[in-house]
C-alpha cells in the first residue's frame, strides 16, 4: 500500500521521540501489504479497530498515541488522517477527521 501524508507521521516522530520505533514498524508493515478488505487490516494489525469500511484506528506505543487512516482498497492507498495522543484522539471524530 502507498501511504499518503507520510509527513504527518514524520513530523509527529520529531515531536514524540518515543513513537519513532512504533511508527517505523507501522510504516514498514503498511508499505508491504496489499489490503483488499478491512478484514485484512485486522490480519496485519490484530489490535487495530476498523471504524467503518474505509477507516481504521491503530494504537502505538502501547495506547499512548493513535493513528487514524482512511484506506482506499482500489487505489491501494492508506491516507493518514490523524496521528496524536490518546487525549487528542478523544477530542476528534474518527469518522470525519
Amino acid at each position: 500500500m502507498r501511504i499518503i501524508y507520510l509527513k504527518k507521521l514524520q513530523d509527529f516522530s520529531k515531536k514524540h521521540s518515543d513513537a519513532v520505533k512504533s511508527i517505523a514498524v507501522f510504516k514498514s508493515i503498511v508499505e508491504k501489504v496489499n489490503w483488499n478488505t478491512s478484514l485484512e487490516i485486522m490480519e496485519s494489525f490484530p489490535r487495530a479497530k476498523v471504524l467503518n469500511s474505509q477507516r481504521a484506528r491503530f494504537k502505538i506505543v502501547g495506547n499512548k498515541y493513535r493513528i487514524i487512516v482512511e484506506v482506499d482498497f482500489i487505489d491501494k492507498t492508506v491516507e493518514i488522517r490523524f496521528v496524536g495522543t490518546h487525549a487528542e484522539y478523544d477530542k476528534v471524530d474518527a469518522l470525519t477527521i
